[in-house]
């Protein structure tokens, strides 16, 4: 696994700055409280049945495995000037077999999930240039790797816009039957303008 490079910082929306750091154990209350957020718990939740508003065990049993020594999931926190304001994970889609069957794309592509936690934050660009960021650094940094998905709900057309502006495109929309839910599935090549 190529070594991550987040030291040097992003400009978003003037000076501001984007930087990652890697999900510990010290974040979880913080994952709990954005995840109990109106506005995130709306999109984003736990279990099969991605529920909102979990309780606190409900979040360390959901994001323990993301705490592994060698976890399925590259999981960190964002940070906009030093602030954690969001969480980003990425994966290899095969990893989970059922989800990329059910998915219909290449089990060697690569896929993310966000959410800002913040609500003074959303808005100002910082989602989809961390986004691009992660796609550059961890994703495309593998030499194997050609595509990147990023497949949100389709009702959720604020974060289809930023995905848009991290240079995904629409591919398909595709019943998730183990989640009870659509997937608008977006992808990104390695060779996108992004």
């Amino acid at each position: 696994m190529p070594p991550l490079a987040y030291e040097a910082p992003v400009a978003v929306a003037g000076d501001a700055r984007i930087t990652f750091q890697r999900l510990t154990k010290a974040d979880l209350p913080l994952l709990h409280r954005w995840l109990n957020n109106p506005k995130v718990a709306l999109w984003y939740g736990v279990g099969d049945d991605n529920h909102g508003y979990p309780t606190i065990d409900e979040v360390i049993a959901e994001y323990e495995e993301k705490l592994a020594p060698d976890p399925k999931n590259d999981a960190f926190t964002v940070h906009l000037d030093g602030r954690p304001v969001g969480y980003i994970q990425c994966y290899r889609v095969g990893d989970y077999p059922e989800y990329a069957k059910e998915l219909g794309e290449d089990p060697d592509a690569w896929a993310i999930d966000i959410f800002i936690g913040e609500d003074d934050v959303r808005e100002r660009g910082v989602g989809s240039r961390a986004i691009e960021r992660l796609v550059e650094e961890q994703i495309f940094s593998r030499p194997a790797v050609t595509t990147c998905l990023i497949c949100p709900d389709p009702g959720n057309k604020r974060a289809i816009r930023a995905y848009e502006k991290a240079g995904f495109r629409y591919v398909k929309t595709v019943w998730m039957q183990s989640e009870k839910a659509y997937e608008y599935v977006m992808r990104r090549g390695r060779d996108s303008d992004g």
